[in-house]
């Protein structure tokens, strides 16, 4: 057989006698020949010889084939057309169907030789091989090919078809323009090694990088699982193998490096804060389990959690915008802050955290300092005036089995303490701590049943008009009598509710009361009560107050509502307009604690106050302190200036009731007039001149 499957067939002119060994021989050969049909042709094409190997291969026996023309493709005029080709060249190739005796047909290739003696044509020798596997599987290539060019050729991906031998046998258009290869149809032939390289390492790769290339991919490859890689350029290619029968496959190559750098940025947005770009409360969650061995931190670490001190009337004052851009100044002041190793982040809000990875802990406390110095310098926002906030920091270290969850707990603890502290200071975390902060929510469990269990009760304190001696008004104060605690101080759990939004619900429940039971009293008293900052801001106080007084028929003017200076400090135009709501109803709007605050005199003159209570400490010290008398004094000449009323707080004797009669103050109150009282409608009481 000749290379390329192609057949060679010789035949002696000078044929050796029949009965020579030669000739035995000579038939040995041919008759013992099973893989091949071998046979004899008359000059008419009648057949006069059919080897062992034609009948196996056609299933026709000699007897029904001797001494008949065997049709070349099944056509009589084709094998004419044979036989004649022969004739004249002496020899003749050809390719085609043949039929067998069972009505199937395989692909015949073969040879006839024309056989001359003496210069006469005596006949011909014909060799027919089965080439039916190596043609279907070639047919199996050239029909994927077809398909492929013609279903695939708009596709976005490249795309290879590489042969059981692992060679290029189609590459399409696409990916040519992928890879910047136009007119490299030299490629079919090409070894997946060349290919890889010339893809991913570049034009001048050898053989070898791109056999390392994709030893690294094999195992991918050959479970036809997708795999990315990068290009020289940065692109990311994303592989597809498809098996095809036969030992072949197919390789797609897609360019992912949009989808890839769209999938980042979704995965930066779920783990960064939008506004300041910091790692947000999730990323820094995975970061603390990450770094933890065993379920444990390593020692050292440790974790910074602040809150900003003032923001809410930053961001109701001067508007979201000014809001937000204090934010990303604080979140750019915190990075700058951050040492070599640490993660800031916001947690959201005004709420941001610093992690301290193990080894930076020791640096915790002298970096929390910094931050209460750094935070608190003034915020320059475009359009708008100089913004000052502080802030609040809990510090928590990991120790020996700390847990990230129990270390997130710990910091917040701290930052609830720091906050409980006073603005400005940083608290670091301790088991006391823990164990109060727990006591608190316990009671704030407690306090959230306290009201529709008749634990609640409100006690009222007269405030005297100096000019008659006679009741002016009431301060409702809210008391709870808890039935295994006893009595709970209202400083212990007024400012737990302040914390939480369960104020509003308790605020509304003493008003609902207060109005109620001022209705009943027998003389035109004022009810004071108390109202929190968060009960201010978003409309519904207004709303609430003016139900309240419908449903209990008290006046408007008899409600009194009690602000404090942290009111005025966090004030923003929210709270302003509630105020002026209530006022332009009717309701009585008190500065309470005067003094003590932050509040300043140009805040004062905003808001539409009708009274301002001094501070009791001020009057406690007015009779022995010049100071104290010096600014009792200054309030009432304030109040008397504005037009408002001025009471004192704090009166329990004689000698601090004549200090503030003689500066001119026109209410006062405190234990020398009476103590609050659990009373429905507590009995008016005068106090002689």
């Amino acid at each position: 057989m000749a290379s390329e499957g192609r057949m060679a067939v010789g035949i002696h002119r000078d044929e050796p006698a029949a009965d020579s060994v030669l000739h035995r021989a000579y038939s040995q050969l041919v008759w013992g020949v099973t893989d091949h049909a071998l046979c004899l042709l008359d000059t008419d094409g009648r057949v006069v010889a059919w080897n062992p190997g034609a009948e196996r291969l056609t299933g026709f026996p000699a007897a029904e084939v001797l001494g008949r023309t065997f049709a070349y493709d099944d056509t009589p005029d084709v094998s004419v057309a044979a036989l004649a080709a022969a004739r004249a060249a002496g020899r003749y190739e050809t390719e085609g169907w043949w039929p067998r005796r069972d009505g199937s047909r395989f692909r015949a290739q073969t040879a006839i030789a024309a056989i001359h003696h003496g210069g006469t044509l005596e006949g011909f020798a014909q060799i027919i091989r089965d080439v039916t596997p190596l043609r279907d599987e070639g047919g199996q290539y050239e029909a994927v090919a077809l398909i492929l060019d013609l279903a695939l050729s708009t596709m976005s991906q490249g795309l290879c078809l590489f042969d059981a031998d692992r060679k290029v046998r189609l590459i399409n258009q696409r990916f040519f323009e992928m890879f910047a290869m136009c007119g490299r149809g030299d490629l079919v032939g090409t070894a997946i090694e060349a290919i890889w390289a010339l893809v991913f390492v570049g034009p001048e790769a050898d053989f070898r990088d791109g056999a390392a290339l994709v030893a690294g991919h094999e195992a991918l490859l050959n479970r036809d699982e997708a795999i990315v890689a990068t290009t020289p350029d940065g692109r990311a290619i994303a592989l597809v193998r498809r098996s095809v029968p036969g030992g072949a496959f197919v390789v797609t190559f897609e360019d992912v490096t949009r989808q890839r750098q769209a999938e980042l940025e979704i995965s930066r947005l779920a783990h960064h804060d939008a506004l300041t770009g910091l790692p947000n409360r999730t990323m820094l969650w995975r970061r603390l389990h990450e770094s933890a061995i065993d379920g444990a931190l390593p020692a050292g670490t440790a974790l910074l959690f602040l809150d900003l001190d003032g923001f809410k009337a930053v961001n109701d004052d001067l508007g979201h915008q000014a809001g937000d851009a204090l934010l990303r100044q604080v979140a750019e002041r915190l990075g700058r802050a951050a040492p070599e190793r640490g993660i800031p982040a916001r947690f959201g809000g005004d709420e941001f955290a610093l992690l301290l990875p193990g080894g930076a802990g020791e640096l915790a406390v002298s970096l929390a300092e910094g931050l209460l110095i750094d935070l608190a310098r003034p915020y320059r926002i475009e359009g708008q005036r100089p913004c000052h906030v502080s802030a609040s920091i809990g510090i928590a270290f990991a120790e020996d089995g700390t847990t990230p969850d129990a270390m997130l707990r710990q910091a917040d603890c701290a930052l609830y303490a720091a906050k409980a502290a006073g603005k400005a200071a940083w608290r670091l975390f301790t088991p006391a701590l823990e164990s109060e902060r727990s006591e608190e929510q316990r009671i704030e469990q407690d306090l959230h049943h306290a009201a529709e269990s008749g634990q609640l009760r409100i006690a009222y304190q007269p405030i005297i008009g100096l000019a008659h001696g006679a009741v002016s008004a009431r301060e409702a104060l809210l008391r709870w009598t808890h039935p295994e605690r006893g009595p709970v101080s209202p400083k212990r759990f007024i400012p737990l509710a302040e914390k939480s939004d369960l104020i509003r619900a308790l605020g509304l429940w003493v008003l609902e009361r207060a109005c109620t039971d001022a209705a009943t009293w027998p003389d035109p008293a004022r009810v004071c009560v108390n109202v929190s900052v968060r009960q201010l801001g978003d409309g519904s106080l207004p709303k609430a107050v003016e139900e309240i007084l419908a449903r209990t028929g008290l006046h408007p003017r008899r409600l009194e509502l009690e602000i404090t200076e942290t009111v005025l400090s966090n004030a923003g135009t929210g709270i302003v307009d509630d105020l002026q709501l209530l006022h332009a109803m009717g309701v009585r709007i008190s500065l309470d604690d005067f003094g003590v605050g932050f509040s300043s005199l140009a805040r004062v003159r905003a808001f539409p106050f009708d009274r301002i209570k001094i501070d009791g400490s001020f009057v406690r010290d007015a009779v022995e302190r010049p100071d104290c008398r010096a600014i009792v004094g200054i309030v009432s000449e304030l109040g008397r200036r504005l037009g408002i009323e001025t009471v004192a707080e704090g009166v329990e004797t004689p000698a601090q009731l004549a200090v503030v009669r003689e500066e001119g103050f026109t209410e006062a109150q405190g234990f020398l007039f009476g103590r609050p009282v659990v009373v429905q409608a507590p009995a008016a009481r005068a106090v002689g001149a």
